[in-house]
C-alpha cells in the first residue's frame, strides 16, 4: 500500500468514525428528550396557579433535569408567561421573580437544574391556559 492510499484510508475511517460519534451522542440527546417529555402531565386553568388547589403540585423526577412547559391553547395568543412556584420540605415556599415566556406548541424550559422530588406549581401572568408540564 502506498504512503497516499494509506492516508485516504485513515482520512475516511476517521470521518465514518466521527460521524458514527455524532449520531450516537445525536440519538442519547433525542431519547433523553423523549423520556422527558414522554412523562408529561396535560392541565388545563382558568385561574392563574395550576393545579389550581393551593395544596396540589407537581413533584420533579429524575426523568428530567429541568421543569418544561408546553402551551397548546395559544390561537388567540401565541405565548403565555409563566413561573414556577417552588415548596421546598425545608424552608417556606417561593416563586420566581421573573416569568418565561412559553410560545406556544413548543417546549420551553421554565426552571432548570430542579432537584428529584420538588414539589412545585406553575404560576400563569395570565388566566385560563392549557398545556403540558414534563419535569
Amino acid at each position: 500500500m502506498s504512503g497516499h492510499t494509506v492516508r485516504k484510508a485513515v482520512a475516511t475511517l476517521t470521518a465514518a468514525l466521527t460521524l458514527a460519534a455524532a449520531g450516537v451522542l445525536g440519538s442519547a440527546g433525542t431519547a433523553s428528550a423523549a423520556s422527558c417529555y414522554g412523562g408529561e402531565s396535560y392541565f388545563s386553568s382558568d385561574n392563574h396557579y395550576f393545579p389550581e388547589s393551593s395544596s396540589g403540585r407537581f413533584t420533579t423526577t429524575s426523568r428530567c433535569g429541568d421543569i418544561n412547559v408546553r402551551i397548546i391553547n395559544n390561537i388567540a395568543t401565541p405565548s403565555r408567561k409563566v413561573k414556577v412556584c417552588f415548596y421546598p420540605s425545608s424552608r417556606p415556599s417561593y416563586c420566581q421573580s421573573n416569568y418565561t415566556t412559553v410560545y406556544g406548541g413548543s417546549w420551553a424550559v421554565v426552571a432548570d437544574d430542579a432537584l428529584d422530588g420538588t414539589k412545585f406549581r406553575l404560576r400563569f401572568e395570565d388566566n385560563w391556559v392549557q398545556g403540558y408540564v414534563a419535569a
